[in-house]
């Protein structure tokens, strides 16, 4: 349930992303590469990039960008970095032995930047949002880093935007007609989110009023505290029953209705995609009657809810892919050539190398689909590819995807298909896997050169 607010997005038009030029003076505009960021000079695309901030780890996954990562740090939990080797961010020598071309960090890194620094390596360090507009010059810094100027830059404003379309779909949601005041403690001492962290935004997104708003540093008293007197109060984890077995507590109307609610403090700090879950977490805690069952003629909320279920699906599903492009290689490429075989688009041999041929394959797959053709794999055509029904040139799918009779399957998959490259065998069947002769693997000798996660 944790997500079904972030794909409000379904019930809405898409929204055009205006564009924003000179917004960050953080980005020297000179062109794709090289690319300045932050007073770095990035000569190329980074490849082989080592992210020590789990904050930063989460914007690159919302940008699409961890194929690029070849590591990261310890304290990068995401799912979609788990097969990527961890280091410490304080063990410079195990970043060094990773061979990075670019390490990605934020300001408040302990990490000792001489040592990368005399080996060669590029160290950016981009600091955290603080609120709305601020997080699209973090998501355009980052973006250009890695995408470089002009298309990546455009690209972070993007994608910055589109997080906070859903954040306003999550505002218009919830009750305007009343205050309701939270907080989010990281302890009961002293440690809290205030005005100044992007947290704060979170919360105010989420249809609540933070009681620290007019703080800074991360920094409470318990007298402004108790004077709020919050009707929730969200905290880490393990801090709720000391909250509620504390006599300082007893009388807060947060305690009283049962209104402490334990949150994960990466949803506070982290700033991907993970910033709209926050958001519906908290909304759902705050106003539990949206997400209450009954008629759909009367209650949007059901409505919602029905509506955003089958999108939550497809969102996941799309959480396992990443983007694959020219000069990929692995198992995951193996395994779109296989299926583009199977649907008739690929009829030369293949070897899990992404060459000309496989980007010629996708184009046209992308074409019969209704996707846009880049020849670029991006997780929502890797989702249409592998998904039951997927259409072949002829615009038809196969018939044992269909419930059809699959005795014409071969006749049909051969006819459908397009020429490959000259010299490429025709084939009605799944070819066999090879790393020698195939006009995948002799076309590119560069394709060694692959991304981490392909």
């Amino acid at each position: 349930m944790a997500l079904c607010l972030s794909l409000l997005l379904v019930l809405v038009s898409a929204a055009g992303c205006s564009q924003v030029d000179d917004l960050v003076s953080g980005v020297t505009a000179t062109g794709e590469f090289p690319v300045d960021v932050n007073g770095v000079t990035i000569s190329a695309r980074p490849t082989h990039a080592v992210v020590l901030s789990p904050s930063l780890a989460d914007v690159l996954l919302a940008l699409g960008y961890e194929t690029q990562l070849a590591g990261a740090s310890d304290q990068c939990t995401q799912s979609g970095l788990e097969e990527l080797p961890k280091v410490s961010v304080e063990d410079a020598q195990g970043i060094i032995d990773l061979q990075p071309d670019l390490v990605l960090l934020d300001g408040d890194s302990s990490l000792s930047r001489a040592a990368l620094e005399e080996a060669g390596i590029p160290v950016l360090s981009v600091e955290p949002a603080t609120d709305r507009s601020d997080f699209e010059r973090l998501y355009s810094q980052v973006s250009s880093a890695f995408a470089g100027d002009g298309a990546g830059y455009d690209a972070g404003i993007a994608a910055a935007q589109d997080i906070f379309i859903t954040l306003d779909n999550i505002n218009r949601i919830v009750p305007q007609d009343k205050i309701t005041t939270a907080c989010y403690l990281y302890d009961l001492e002293s440690s809290a989110v205030t005005g100044d962290m992007f947290g704060s935004t979170i919360l105010s997104y989420a249809g609540v009023t933070n009681v620290f708003d007019s703080l800074s540093g991360g920094v409470y008293d318990f007298e402004t505290l108790e004077i709020a007197n919050p009707n929730l109060i969200f905290c880490a984890p393990g801090l709720k029953e000391q909250i509620e077995s504390d006599s300082r507590f007893a009388d807060f109307q947060a305690v009283q209705q049962d209104k402490v609610v334990e949150m994960d403090p990466s949803l506070m700090s982290w700033q991907g995609r993970t910033v709209v879950e926050a958001a519906y977490e908290i909304s759902a805690a705050a106003y539990p009657e949206l997400l209450e069952e009954s008629s759909p003629e009367v209650d949007p909320a059901s409505e919602i809810d029905s509506q955003v279920s089958s999108a939550l699906e497809e969102e996941e599903q799309l959480a396992q892919y990443g983007t694959l492009e020219e000069g990929n290689t692995g198992d995951q490429v193996l395994a779109m050539q296989e299926r583009l075989a199977e649907l008739g688009y690929l009829t030369a041999e293949y070897d899990g190398h992404y060459g000309a041929t496989t980007a010629d394959c996708v184009s046209r797959f992308q074409s019969a689909n209704g996707l846009e053709a880049t020849g670029i794999a991006d997780p929502a055509t890797q989702l249409a590819l592998f998904k039951e029904g997927a259409l072949r040139e002829d615009g038809t799918p196969l018939p044992e995807e269909t419930g059809e009779s699959s005795s014409s399957t071969a006749g049909e998959s051969s006819s459908s298909s397009s020429g490959e490259d000259a010299g490429a065998s025709e084939s009605s069947s799944q070819p066999e896997s090879s790393s020698s002769s195939s006009s995948e693997g002799s076309s590119s000798s560069s394709g060694s050169e692959s991304s981490a996660s392909a």
